[in-house]
């Protein structure tokens, strides 16, 4: 299986990004640049139909590392999940569309941000799809490569190779910086691929920006019957090259020079 042709071109999402980012003057565009491909691709291996529906038995979409709204944001909207004046509407004051995702949000699943949760209600979620008889529904679960850090992540695992849950496929944004420095200086996760192996998963290992590899990753593993991770490696800041792996652009906002630095950067015109 290779990426449809009629996926978003990431190009195109990261301009939104930028725009959303400049014009509601917000942060996080390192995380949100990280994360472009991997969402595309989750998004791409869904039934969007089903998920503007509502349908109880849709493939969901649950964005952990939840300091990635601009992109989930823009990635949606790519996807016609969000119209232009919503997202128009991105972190300013009144907006549903706040820095962190929420499930306020028609298509979002579920409020993320407080770091490790987001795999646990996943879990949860394939358990209960799987119960009413959805055995083909995708669960998808983006995390941050620091937020596995976290204890709950890891119990969450345990019980997802207990249940067998291979229609769960958690997505791990390895961008190896972890908000202000890098991860490996706050705990060392390294090797990670053998930890999630540990735990029983069968583990994709590939280049996060590929969304063909990604999307390879993705079918491989729906058409298996074991519980797997995709590891996906990435660069913080991908695409805006005086952002990329700077932990500062976490936190900084764009201002007029470095919005048009950015821009001019990809090459084109605001989406």
């Amino acid at each position: 299986m290779t990426a449809r042709p009629n996926l978003p071109d990431p190009a195109d999402v990261r301009r939104t990004i930028l725009k959303i980012l400049f014009e509601g003057q917000a942060s996080h565009l390192g995380t949100s640049m990280s994360m472009v491909e991997i969402l595309i691709a989750a998004y791409g291996a869904c039934d969007v139909g089903a998920i503007r529906r509502g349908e109880n038995g849709r493939d969901r979409v649950f964005v952990s590392k939840g300091h990635g709204a601009a992109c989930t944001y823009s990635v949606m909207h790519h996807f016609g999940l969000l119209d232009a004046a919503t997202i128009a509407t991105y972190h300013r004051n009144g907006s549903v569309l706040a820095g962190h995702v929420s499930h306020a949000v028609a298509g979002v699943e579920h409020s993320t941000g407080a770091l490790g949760h987001g795999l646990p209600v996943a879990v949860g979620a394939a358990i209960g799809l799987r119960s009413k008889g959805f055995d083909d529904a995708l669960v998808f679960c983006v995390m941050g490569d620091g937020e596995i850090q976290e204890g709950a992540v890891w119990e969450a695992l345990m019980l997802a190779h207990h249940q067998k849950l291979n229609r769960l496929i958690p997505i791990v944004d390895n961008n190896r910086i972890s908000s202000i420095k890098a991860t490996k200086e706050v705990i060392n996760l390294e090797p990670l691929a053998d930890r999630f192996r540990g735990f029983g998963f069968a583990v994709h290992d590939i280049d996060g920006h590929d969304v063909a590899a990604l999307t390879n990753a993705i079918a491989t593993i729906r058409a298996g019957d074991k519980p797997s991770v995709i590891v996906a490696n990435t660069t913080k800041g991908k695409g805006v090259p005086f952002a990329e792996n700077q932990p500062i652009w976490h936190y900084r906002s764009l201002n007029q020079e470095t919005y048009d630095q950015a821009v001019a950067a990809l090459k084109g015109g605001v989406s």
